[in-house]
């Protein structure tokens, strides 16, 4: 598991609330890799957020702060 593929979990769980994503954020919170344990647990705790009618979604995931933006 590589820590792209854990942020776009997280994405994926924070921003649309996809089970599955929540299940690989899990998952990967038992890396033993520190950075992938550590930004698991980090989009695993936020809180699901719906986005926003007047939200321009391609810029917000191309943001440089893209995990606050999509996380809260």
């Amino acid at each position: 598991m590589d820590i792209d593929y854990v942020f776009l979990c997280g994405v994926m769980w924070c921003r649309f609330g996809q089970k599955d994503a929540g299940e690989e954020l899990l998952r990967a919170s038992n890396s033993e890799d520190p950075a992938i344990k550590a930004l698991a647990w980090a989009m695993f705790t936020r809180r699901v957020r719906r986005p926003r009618e007047s939200e321009d979604t391609d810029a917000l995931l191309f943001s440089h702060d893209a995990t606050r933006e999509l996380c809260g």
